[in-house]
């Protein structure tokens, strides 16, 4: 009974860091690609604006930030699985994987506040 949902919620969680990192390492595509949603309607100087060049250290920002929430899952997937072969009465998550994941969250909050910056539409 509880065994089998605890296994499970490991499967889900590491499968949630999976579905994180692949969403990121689209999102680092996209940039890299200056693809947009609705279309590329940039004004004539658009290559001229200061947050122009930002596009390759953007990527890689969050290409490593996807290798990050891969090894963490992998981490925090490990660890609770060896829990369960040592027959621990309760699963705990570790101080790390929140610090990490904080961070993660972190970056990808700030990669928002720049995306919108960059385009002009706030500020």
């Amino acid at each position: 009974g509880s065994t089998a949902r605890d296994y499970f919620m490991l499967e889900r969680n590491f499968l949630s860091h999976s579905r994180l990192a692949l969403l990121l390492s689209l999102l680092a595509s996209s940039v890299l690609l200056r693809a947009r949603l609705p279309g590329p309607d940039r004004p004539e100087g658009h290559e001229t604006h200061p947050n122009f060049g930002l596009g390759i250290p953007m990527a890689s920002l969050e290409v490593a930030a996807a290798f990050v929430v891969i090894g963490v899952g992998y981490w925090e997937y490990d660890s609770g699985v060896r829990d369960m072969r040592a027959r621990r009465a309760f699963l705990l998550s570790s101080e790390p994987h929140l610090v990490i994941m904080g961070l993660v969250a972190a970056v990808i909050s700030t990669m928002c506040i720049v995306f919108l910056a960059r385009d002009g539409d706030i500020g």
